[in-house]
């Protein structure tokens, strides 16, 4: 009774009757696989840890309530850290990274306009950069390049355009609200030297009357007057939108390609197919 199944003793015959095959093809494998992985360009990689402050920060509140103040976290929620990666993420950080550090060049990208190739350079720095939440509720953003100095430095930049942007925005609202008290302030002065200069005119009930609205003025304008220094000062101590945890630093070492696992994989992946032709050999004879 024949059958179609592998014959073990017979198997284990084959391959010690080309043990020498399969050990040259084995070594074969791995030579090519070292003389590849020293002729394949090196990578760096670089990362940088960081964390988002508490937007809550940002309410003039904290500044002149102490019991305000010790209610806030410096920290921020999830919802934060997704707003700083979505920052992170425009197009217009890309853009200006690629500006900043000629990456146009880095990448080797020439004959087309100048737009088309800031955007093929956009395009590819995206694949080179990535960014993680962990599970400590932190962002690591990490990125690849052939220069070792040149990682670090696209990280660090990155994150100071995000905070620099957030800030901006914070800054540009409470130069929003003074510039309106301002306008109030202006506005209820000017009020108020019309009323002043009425006041002399009018009759006694009107003149009680006149008063009175002066007074109510004059409430106002203080009103006004110490928000709009408020919202100056925190113009002047804007908080921070990020905390940095570790900066990017240089990679001592190219991580790209990974040179033993290479070899050891191919060699591994050569000895198998060692085998696999030489049983398929003897199956076919």
């Amino acid at each position: 009774m024949s059958t179609s199944g592998l014959n073990m003793p017979h198997t284990i015959q084959v391959l010690q009757k080309h043990t020498r095959f399969i050990l040259l093809f084995t070594l074969f494998a791995m030579l090519v696989a070292f003389v590849t992985v020293l002729l394949v360009p090196k990578y760096f990689r670089s990362s940088a840890r960081i964390i988002a402050a508490n937007p809550q920060l940002t309410d003039k509140s904290r500044l002149f309530n102490e019991n305000i103040q010790g209610l806030y976290s410096y920290f921020g929620s999830g919802d934060d850290l997704d707003r700083i990666i979505g920052i992170a993420d425009m197009d217009t950080t890309y853009y200006q990274l690629v500006d900043q550090f000629n990456l146009m060049d880095y990448y080797q990208l020439d004959n087309d306009s100048l737009p088309l190739l800031r955007r093929k350079a956009v395009l590819k720095l995206k694949k080179d950069i990535s960014f993680q939440r962990t599970e400590q509720g932190q962002m690591r953003v990490q990125c690849w390049t052939k220069d070792k100095q040149l990682s670090a430095d696209i990280i660090n930049t990155m994150i100071r355009i995000v905070q620099q942007k957030l800030e901006s925005i914070w800054l540009s609202n409470y130069q929003e609200a003074s510039a309106q008290l301002n306008a109030s302030i202006v506005h209820n002065e000017q009020q108020y030297a019309a009323l002043n200069d009425s006041i002399s005119k009018a009759g006694r009930a009107q003149q009680i009357l006149l008063q009175k609205h002066m007074e109510t003025l004059l409430e106002e304008l203080s009103r006004y007057r110490k928000t709009a220094a408020s919202f100056q000062l925190m113009g002047e101590t804007v908080p921070p939108a990020l905390y940095v945890l570790e900066p990017a630093v240089p990679s001592v070492k190219a991580e790209r390609p990974d040179k033993l696992n290479t070899v050891l994989i191919s060699g591994l992946a050569g000895f198998l197919f060692s085998i696999l032709f030489l049983l398929l050999k003897d199956r076919r004879s």
